[in-house]
């Protein structure tokens, strides 16, 4: 079928405007959803501003300055309160080597057996071993690659037991290194909108601080137990009792009293053997000591603390070297700084 011209145009025509029709509708729409999203951002920043304009800090510039004020405050006590925990951290010598340190084991170990105490006028026993018995009285070398965590341990034991001594304890029992205990480590939480980090990354990081403890046992009168434990508190060292348990080895009072021989005498006599008669001078010797017992238990005893027997006393003490000190030139520069902590 042929159109005419006017049939062409008409078509044309028709069809023109009906694309810019859809164009229209288009560009209507993609309007329509530009301004729905745009009002749900302003709805979101009015509800945005509203939240901080009721906070407790106001959002202006007088806040941001007491902000940055407040960060360098806590950022200065940080480092303060870090300078004060490392101020006895121990000075290792990092060109020592092993026979030179074993010399310096037996010499500091003389040195510190002349200390003052109340075995013989002495602290420690004869040929006491400090913790290190192959070491200090034995014939084996010390290990170089052990030699920097030995360092410490010796100067640790070192300062203790000088320690004890100043105080007035009779006596050093054992002083060992041990195993430190597993303290709890709180994880860190990450901040909002983030995640925390690896395992592995978390793991490599350096520790705060090394951590050594020592077992000692000593005795000591009450006097110098409350001494040592208040020096220990205000050594420069990073010192920390973890545990203390005493107990007196013996009472005055009970044995004043005859308790003592009351309970040998309260035993069964299942299974014990049968005593021979005692002759007529024991038997006026207990009876005169049971008579005074008894005795003393009507009139009442009076006892001396001064001449009670010292507590016998079990600690473990733990020390954190935050690696703050400089490295030693060597073994007197390291007795050098001991010196130094002990004098402070």
């Amino acid at each position: 079928m042929n159109m005419s011209k006017n049939q062409i145009v008409m078509a044309a025509i028709g069809g023109a405007a009906a694309v810019g029709a859809a164009v229209l509708g288009y560009l209507a729409f993609d309007a329509y959803s530009d301004k729905g999203e745009a009002a749900d951002d302003l709805e979101s920043s009015r509800g945005s501003v509203q939240k901080i304009l009721r906070a407790e800090i106001a959002a202006d510039a007088a806040s941001v300055a007491a902000i940055n004020k407040n960060r360098d405050a806590i950022a200065g006590w940080s480092e303060a309160a870090m300078a004060t925990a490392a101020a006895g951290d121990r000075a290792v010598a990092v060109d020592i080597n092993d026979a030179a340190f074993k010399q310096k084991l037996v010499n500091d170990a003389r040195e510190l057996s002349n200390l003052p105490g109340g075995v013989d006028g002495k602290i420690v026993k004869a040929d006491f071993p400090f913790g290190f018995q192959d070491l200090v009285v034995g014939d084996r070398m010390p290990e170089r690659d052990k030699l920097p965590r030995l360092q410490r341990q010796w100067g640790d034991i070192g300062q203790i037991v000088r320690i004890l001594a100043d105080c007035g304890a009779v006596e050093v029992v054992r002083i060992d290194a041990v195993t430190p205990a597993p303290r709890e480590q709180r994880p860190e939480k990450p901040a909002r909108g983030k995640t925390s980090r690896p395992r592995a990354a978390a793991a490599a990081e350096k520790p705060l601080c090394t951590v050594e403890s020592y077992a000692v046992d000593f005795r000591a009168k009450p006097a110098a137990l409350v001494k040592a434990v208040n020096a220990l508190a205000e050594a420069s060292r990073f010192f920390a009792v973890d545990s203390l348990s005493f107990v007196r080895e013996g009472d005055m009072i009970a044995t004043a009293l005859g308790e003592g021989d009351k309970k040998r005498d309260d035993q069964p006599a299942t299974g014990r053997r049968r005593r021979k008669q005692r002759p007529d001078h024991q038997s006026a010797e207990l009876a005169d000591a049971e008579a005074q017992a008894a005795e003393n238990a009507k009139k009442g005893v009076a006892n001396d603390p001064a001449q009670e027997a010292p507590f016998l006393v079990r600690a473990v003490i733990s020390t954190f070297d935050f690696g703050r000190a400089a490295p030693a030139a060597g073994a007197e520069a390291e007795a050098d700084t001991e010196d130094k902590e002990e004098e402070e």
